[in-house]
């Protein structure tokens, strides 16, 4: 295991590709960064800090804070212009929970040196004689410029990025709305309020399918945005939906993360933008009602709505005028949002998925067993205290970046139909981590949990909160592709990821150039306690099904038909009003006469339902992926529908089992699956539907 500051690389790209011009620090040639306070500080003769002009006056973790507040705004991040930073790492880890604020400072081995580079709109390139030097940190021995180590207050630490990008051991200033990544959404935010956003953004965890979340404050009846260059301003309705063009938002369902002002009229204002933007969107907006607030649930990941006085309320929903149906989701007395479907019936399962099982119906169409009235629903409880005697937790820093290569685009594909050639993958072996949903020693045998056909790899364990299982991998040249860069449009649900630093793609194709090295589990702010019994091997992606997947196969899947509408069939349980939970098996053709089922011909849309056949084809050659691909196929299933497609699929014909033949049912108009299952399963043998 290895503790303690790790040197980072060189840093090599385009921009810098040897190693540039510089010079000893110059306090009067320094170039300063709006909201950055630069802190320039030496060592002293025992190695503690200093103030070159007030070399007595000894420097502690609050004495540095009470320097900054004086000599700054105290909502500024800080830059420490010292060599070798990270020597005093813990110190400074102190000022920013001291400040509230991100603070920088130079890795071990390297000077602070000032560079003639200037930055551009179109990359950096050298600056004039008498123009001001950025400071960079440099590497004593390869005299190449490293990347400053940006540490957040451990109490708000996060793998999100700050506010300034690092790079080329540069600090830009980063331009446009400032916004942060949430799973399917995003989290606006403003100068003053960054730091807390960003904190509770990386908490909030993955909702029902299909709700995007957006967190905003509310301010003068409309929306605040702010900009990264430190203003901010009201948006209306419309605006705001402007803003938002890039996420799925049409027919989707749009959260509102926000508190209402306690002003009357401000609300009334509030109401009526959010009504605009429900308009202008084609979404179905969710709030709390006028007045009260929505408030993360860390023990569940989630937001529930509070009522002005704070208990816990329903979520209000404002629709566009032409929304069809009625919302697909439901508010719980508990005040959180959950589908519709999921509320009909509460199923007990694990916490940890369970390989050989199905969230959905089987390869005949049956559904799972419910649990019996008034059981409740499985919950995962705190993390488990460690054994008397297990290893003890030690302080882990953030791992070596690997160098960066372009490949070209006749190398090997890498799994994932969206990741085109040609991307930006590590040169050199490094290591990094994997996040593992079940116990290490289970995901290092049997496979990582994992609806993709990829899994995330990142270099900061600090990233990850207390009781969080993780896997150290050793990944060969080639076997990861830094998300950063990405040259690749992502699919609406992985855009979360492309703000994330220090953080890499294992494609599925490559997971043989990937091995597993180690098990730990996180004790938090970096702290790791090594888990034992964690076999060293291949790293493997086990597709368990989840509640963002479809029959345990991963998302990533070969849609039917590829255009147009197409006739298909399904078979229903003659004495259930209630379809599949999870999915259904269609068929191509009328199947054979079945006792006690029912048979619907319906017509399926463009790419509803999952061709089983070609997803199966589409994986063999993953070898590392272990899916249910293969075992439906054999089971003879050859399409499978979604149950969130259920209210897109109309059915136009219904047959009963009568005599050892299909016998049609008269008087049924084309109607949405979910709505034609109920009134078919109660129609009496014999008489039409709706008929006493």
């Amino acid at each position: 295991m290895v503790t303690g500051i790790k040197r980072a690389p060189g840093v090599r790209s385009r921009g810098l590709e040897r190693a540039p011009a510089t010079r000893r620090f110059d306090p009067r040639r320094h170039r300063r960064i709006a909201g950055l306070l630069d802190l320039w500080m030496a060592t002293g003769p025992e190695g503690r800090l200093m103030v070159p002009t007030d070399p007595g006056r000894p420097l502690d973790a609050r004495a540095v804070a009470n320097l900054v507040r004086r000599v700054g705004d105290a909502a500024h991040e800080v830059r420490i212009l010292a060599d070798d930073g990270a020597r005093h790492i813990g110190l400074f880890t102190e000022v920013a929970g001291l400040l509230g604020h991100d603070v920088l400072i130079s890795p071990e081995g390297a000077d602070i040196r000032h560079t003639n580079i200037q930055v551009t709109e179109n990359g950096t390139g050298p600056a004039p004689e008498d123009a001001p030097l950025h400071a960079v940190p440099m590497d004593r021995v390869t005299r190449q410029p490293k990347d400053w180590l940006v540490l957040q207050p451990p109490d708000l630490a996060t793998p999100l990025p700050g506010w300034f990008a690092v790079e080329e051991g540069l600090v830009r200033p980063r331009t446009g709305v400032v916004g942060l990544p949430l799973p399917d959404g995003l989290a606006l935010a403003t100068r003053a309020d960054f730091v807390a956003r960003r904190a509770t953004a990386h908490r909030l965890g993955f909702t029902a399918e299909g709700v995007v979340t957006v967190a905003v404050s509310a301010r003068s009846g409309g929306f605040l945005i702010g900009n990264y260059s430190g203003t901010q301003e009201v948006h209306n309705g419309g605006q705001l939906a402007a803003l938002l063009g890039d996420l799925p938002l049409y027919g989707a369902d749009l959260r509102l993360w926000l508190t209402w002002p306690s002003d009357p009229e401000e609300q009334h204002q509030l109401a009526e933008q959010t009504v605009e933007l429900a308009e202008m969107t084609g979404a179905t907006v969710w709030t709390p009602p006028p007045g009260g607030s929505a408030e993360l649930v860390d023990d569940q990941r989630d937001l529930r709505a509070l009522d002005p006085a704070g208990g816990a309320t329903p979520w209000q929903a404002h629709r566009p005028r032409y929304a069809d149906g009625p919302p697909v989701l439901d508010s719980t007395p508990d005040g959180r949002l959950v589908s519709r479907l999921t509320r009909e019936r509460i199923v007990v399962s694990s916490p940890v998925p369970d390989i050989g099982t199905d969230t959905g119906s089987d390869a005949t169409g049956a559904s799972p067993q419910a649990a019996e009235p008034g059981a409740a629903p499985a919950t995962t409880g705190p993390a488990d205290p460690a054994p008397a005697d297990a290893a003890p937790a030690e302080l882990v820093a953030p791992l070596a970046r690997p160098t960066l290569v372009t490949e070209g685009r006749r190398d090997p594909a890498y799994g994932p139909p969206w990741l085109r050639p040609g991307q930006m993958v590590n040169g050199a072996e490094f290591e990094a981590f994997v996040r593992a949903e079940q116990d290490p020693a289970t995901a290092a045998t049997d496979g990582v949990a994992s609806a993709e056909l990829f899994l995330v790899a990142f270099l900061d364990p600090r990233s990850v909160p207390a009781g969080t299982d993780l896997l150290r991998v050793r990944i060969r040249p080639g076997g990861a592709i830094t998300i950063s860069q990405l040259r690749s449009h992502v699919p609406a649900r992985l855009q979360y990821l492309m703000g994330t630093a220090d953080t890499y793609l294992l494609p599925a194709a490559r997971l043989d150039r990937v091995r597993v090295v180690g098990g730990f589990r996180s004790e938090g702010f970096g702290r790791l306690r090594p888990v034992g019994d964690v076999t060293e091997g291949a790293l493997r992606i086990q597709c368990a099904p989840t509640p963002r997947s479809i029959a345990g196969l991963p998302n990533d899947l070969h849609r039917w038909p590829g255009f147009g509408t197409r006739r298909a069939y399904a078979l229903l349980p003659a004495k259930s009003r209630r379809l599949p939970r999870g999915w259904l098996r269609l068929y191509r053709r009328q199947p054979a006469v079945c006792p006690g089922r029912l048979l619907v011909e319906v017509r399926v849309p463009r790419g509803r339902t999952v061709d089983v056949g070609h997803t199966a084809d589409s994986l063999a050659g993953l070898t590392l992926v272990r899916t249910r691909a293969q075992r439906l196929r054999t089971a003879g299933v050859e399409l499978i529908l979604g149950s969130r497609s259920y209210d897109r699929v109309r059915v136009h014909r219904a047959y009963r089992a009568q005599a050892g033949t299909w016998e049609r049912i008269p008087d049924l108009p084309p109607t949405p699956l979910s709505a034609a299952a109920a009134r078919l399963q109660s129609a009496v043998p014999g008489r039409p539907p709706g008929r006493s």
